[in-house]
């Protein structure tokens, strides 16, 4: 029993150093070792294996062939032989080729260029999918923030009106009626309705926050919302910027240089490769006479080694015309491509910079009102306490501050998403509290 008591200490305290309070920033910072993000790395790692075909491609080559063969024994010269009736000995043969390029019309160098365009696009991919990444991080943990002030809301009312209740019930407030008392305790009923969709919204946004952790019991430490104005760039800053931090138009210029390098190289292949060519070709049996004439044939005991320079050229036009057909159309693709996203990422961004001026306008706005209802409402709670206003008072004034709170932190909560929209867009955090 001592036994599993002490085993009993020993996890609770590690169940508890498991459970972690995380802020946005670190939540961002997981961003970099989370699976979405180094599944995409393993594209890098693809792209990093074209170096090495190119360098199979341009250097030399050596090709070794060697075995053995079922063969007839025959005795004889270069005028008469007799041959065997039947397959009773074999033969060793090999065969050693080498091809030393000397010169392929520079085709290697556009290889190696197009094979580094195509790595970096590949690593802004990886920097893309971490900056969507972040987006989703932000959504969890400001809609977690966002249910989390509501649920508090909404805790706080139902207590509220089950003493106002409770008030009535015990006599306290003689202006309400049994009629009322009843429309009182519907509003709280649909008010506590309301507070369970708002526990299944919260219930998810933790799920967001485990899923970005990879923990469980992982929660966030501010678990209340909060309006903070955040000042940043112009929008003619951001549009004069976007070049060398949007990730799409930064793609789309990087992949059309790298596709011109790769077309270039491809019609090249085409052309012929100037280079030195060795060859060596070796048979034997020792159950065939060798033929020591030099006017002579003996395919099976033989050694030819021949060795030069000159050109070698694969006559196949038909496949290397049509590599050079879909490289030409997947270079026209990406020119499309960069056309469009210069054209359109800034009228993109210009709506998302609109969308996040509109939405902390409204925040700030929406802000000053619930200010001013909370000073009405607590007028109100004053009649409230001394049991002197009616009914539907009661609930009209309610109403109005939940009205107003929920539409005050989902001001806010859509704020930071436009926010997170506009750092999206051009490529780049722009929230001044997490650089």
């Amino acid at each position: 029993m001592k036994k599993i008591l002490i085993i009993l200490l020993i996890l609770i305290p590690s169940a508890q150093i498991k459970a972690r309070a995380f802020n946005l920033k670190e939540l961002i910072e997981l961003s970099n070792i989370h699976p979405e993000v180094k599944l995409e790395a393993f594209e890098v790692d693809k792209a990093n294996t074209l170096f090495e075909r190119i360098d199979g491609e341009t250097r030399p080559k050596l090709q070794i062939l060697g075995g053995i063969g079922p063969n007839k024994s025959a005795r004889g010269n270069a005028i008469t032989f007799e041959e065997s009736s039947r397959v009773d000995t074999i033969t060793y043969l090999s065969k050693i080729d080498l091809k030393i390029p000397f010169f392929a019309f520079n085709r290697e160098k556009d290889l190696a260029n197009a094979a580094t365009g195509n790595l970096k696009v590949k690593e802004l991919s990886v920097v893309k999918k971490q900056q969507e990444l972040i987006k989703k991080i932000k959504e969890f943990y400001f809609g977690f923030q966002y249910a989390s002030s509501l649920n508090d809301f909404a805790t706080e009312t139902l207590k509220d009106l089950d003493d106002v209740i409770n008030d009535i019930k015990n006599g306290k407030n003689k202006k309400i009626n049994s009629d009322e008392l009843t429309k009182l305790s519907v509003f709280r009923s649909l008010a506590q309705v309301k507070k369970f969709e708002i526990e299944k919204g919260l219930a998810q946004g933790l799920l967001g926050i485990k899923y970005i952790t990879q923990e469980d019991g992982s929660t966030i430490e501010q678990d209340y919302i909060e309006f903070t104005p955040k000042e940043i760039k112009s929008l003619e800053s951001l549009l004069k910027d976007l070049n060398e931090t949007n990730i799409d138009l930064k793609k789309a210029n990087i992949g059309l240089d790298a596709k011109s390098a790769f077309l270039t190289s491809e019609k090249k292949s085409q052309l012929p490769i100037f280079g030195l060519f060795s060859s060596f070709d070796w048979t034997s049996t020792n159950k065939s006479s060798h033929q020591h004439s030099p006017f002579a044939y003996d395919p099976f005991n033989r050694a030819n080694f021949s060795i030069g320079v000159g050109f070698i050229w694969d006559i196949d036009f038909g496949i290397k015309s049509s590599n050079v057909k879909v490289a030409q159309i997947e270079y026209e693709a990406i020119k499309i491509q960069q056309s469009f996203a210069q054209r359109n990422l800034p009228l993109k961004v210009e709506k998302s910079y609109l969308d996040y001026i509109e939405a902390k306008n409204k925040a700030d706005e929406l802000e000053k009102t619930y200010k001013s209802s909370k000073k009405l409402f607590n007028s109100t709670a004053t009649g409230i306490a001394m049991g002197l206003t009616p009914a539907k008072e009661i609930i009209e004034s309610y109403t109005l501050k939940a009205q107003i709170y929920q539409q005050f932190v989902e001001a806010v909560y859509n704020y930071e998403m436009k926010l997170a929209d506009l750092s999206l867009e051009v490529g780049t955090e722009l929230d001044p509290t997490l650089k």
